[in-house]
């Protein structure tokens, strides 16, 4: 093997090593505390999250009946974070997709799961 491909051959092998121990760190979970206000759709929870207010009138209807995007998640759960977000974050629940508010997340809640 020429001398110039040997740093090259080291270096893909360095990459794939990082990459493959990225891909296994374990996902971190939170606590989410009884009767969260829960959403199905990031641009909902993102145009709430940026307004108290709004925030507060759109639970006060959720508490009344669901609605197409949010509804209030009547237990505590663990949940898979899956991104922060400015005030809200991202997390898989019972393999789907939701949106909760900062304030809903226990604090010191934050561990790593362990299967």
């Amino acid at each position: 093997m020429p001398k110039f491909y040997r740093p090259l051959s080291l270096l893909c092998i360095a990459g794939f090593t990082t990459a493959f121990t990225t891909a296994a760190q374990p996902a971190p979970t939170v606590s989410l505390s009884a009767n969260s206000h829960v959403c199905n759709a990031e641009a909902e929870v993102a145009r709430l999250a940026a307004n108290e207010q709004l925030q507060e009138m759109a639970r006060a209807l959720v508490e009344f009946k669901a609605t197409k995007y949010c509804f209030i998640l009547p237990v505590a759960a663990t949940v898979t974070k899956l991104e922060q977000q400015q005030g809200y974050i991202k997390f898989d629940y019972k393999s789907q997709i939701l949106y909760t508010f900062d304030k809903y997340v226990l604090p010191g809640a934050l561990t790593a799961q362990t299967h």
